[in-house]
Formats: structure tokens, C-alpha cells, sequence
């Protein structure tokens, strides 16, 4: 509202200054929510600009270049594990297998044991075949037999000496330590 149009409708000069500041307040508190919603388009404008960078970023992003890559990757990694599982199967059965050192024969016992042993650089596995692995047992089975059974057959031993007769005495003390029942005479 403008000063020159209150003077034309003939008010007096104090209700004017008085229609001035009351209007003056009102002006104020409507610049101040203008100058508020201003700032809050401009926030929001660079916000929108800022997504639709992003948005020019992934559409240059090639999708299809993504899943190929990803996809060989997974190939990769599968073949990995294929062939770890080839060779470890193929080590098991060589573990399986019967073998020979100084003309006896021989197989695996203990195989955890005999893990602990092997010297891994030397084990080689191509073409589905296993080598470096049976070589190097021919020293372990002379320094650590146990780890393997043999073909050489275990001696046998009776449960007494022929002719002889078992102490009753011996006899009782075991069977009172077993908690047996003792032999009368």
C-alpha cells in the first residue's frame, strides 16, 4: 500500500503513519516466508541437480559389460574349485591305492599323520594325474612306519607255553583285581 493513495481518500496525516506501520509489519513477516521459501527452492534445486549427475553417471555405467565380466569371473572361480576337488579326489585314491617300497607292499594308515610329512611343492597335478606324491613315501615309510600297513603278516602268540601249568596264585590276584571270584583248590 502506497502513502499517495491514503492521502487521496482524505485521511488524516497520524491514521496514515498508523495504517503505514501496521501494514509495514505485515510486509516484514511475508518477506521474511518469501526469503524462507526461496532458500528452501534452492536447496532443493542443487539437490536435484546433484541426482541428475548421478543419474548421467550410471546411465554411462554398461550394464551388459558388468554381468559379462561378472559371469567370467564366476566361471573362473568355479574351474578353480572344479580342479581343486579333481586333485584332491585324485590324491585320495592314490592314499586308496596299494604301493611297494624294497618289495613290500604298502598302504596309507594314517593319512592326516602322514599329511604332516609331505612336502606339497613336490606333489604335481596335470592331466587328471597325480606325481611327486607316492615318491616321497618310500622315505616316510622308513622313517615313520606307523603311518602304513604292510603286507608282512603280524605274529601270532599262543596263550601259554605247552607243558606248563598256570600259577593259581597269579591266576587269583588277577581275578581278585578284576573283581572276579577266586579259585578254590
Amino acid at each position: 500500500m502506497k502513502r499517495k493513495f491514503l492521502e487521496d481518500l482524505g485521511l488524516e496525516e497520524e491514521a496514515i503513519t498508523k495504517i503505514m506501520a501496521e501494514n509495514s509489519k505485515d510486509l516484514t513477516g511475508l518477506k521474511a516466508k518469501v526469503d524462507d521459501l526461496t532458500e528452501q527452492v534452492a536447496v532443493k534445486e542443487e539437490t536435484i541437480r546433484q541426482k541428475s549427475e548421478k543419474i548421467s553417471e550410471f546411465e554411462k555405467v554398461d550394464i551388459e559389460a558388468i554381468k559379462k565380466q561378472a559371469k567370467e569371473e564366476g566361471f573362473a572361480e568355479g574351474s578353480k574349485e572344479i580342479e581343486n576337488f579333481k586333485r584332491q579326489n585324485a590324491i585320495d585314491k592314490i592314499f586308496a591305492q596299494e604301493f611297494e617300497v624294497d618289495g613290500k607292499k604298502y598302504k596309507v594308515k594314517d593319512k592326516k599323520g602322514l599329511q604332516g610329512y609331505l612336502d606339497n611343492e613336490k606333489i604335481k597335478y596335470e592331466n587328471d594325474e597325480v606325481s611327486g606324491l607316492v615318491e616321497q613315501f618310500s622315505e616316510i615309510v622308513k622313517t615313520s612306519p606307523y603311518l602304513f600297513e604292510t603286507d608282512t603278516k603280524k605274529p601270532q602268540f599262543a596263550d601259554s607255553t605247552p607243558g606248563t601249568s598256570p600259577n593259581k596264585d597269579s591266576e587269583n590276584a588277577l581275578r581278585g583285581a578284576m573283581g572276579l571270584e577266586l579259585k578254590k583248590d
